[in-house]
């Protein structure tokens, strides 16, 4: 079973960067959320490279404005 976290070598591989400060300003240009251990290294949630996340909310239907134009003359 692989680990929820990518692994160091795969974050290396991804940004092409060693230096966390490097690696974070990479993935959250990329729009990967990623944040900062206490330990100062870089944790990046598989499932976020993997493209597997909550499910996209269905958009709410949007009304149809309602314009003087439209109204009927009373």
């Amino acid at each position: 079973m692989q680990s929820l976290t990518l692994t160091v070598d795969e974050i290396v591989e991804a940004t092409g960067y060693r230096r966390a400060a490097e690696q974070l300003a990479v993935l959250l240009k990329a729009g990967v959320p990623a944040d900062r251990r206490p330990d100062g290294s870089v944790r990046v949630w598989r499932h976020h490279m993997m493209g597997i996340g909550a499910p996209k909310q269905a958009k709410a239907p949007r009304r149809k404005p309602e314009l003087a134009s439209d109204r009927k003359a009373a």
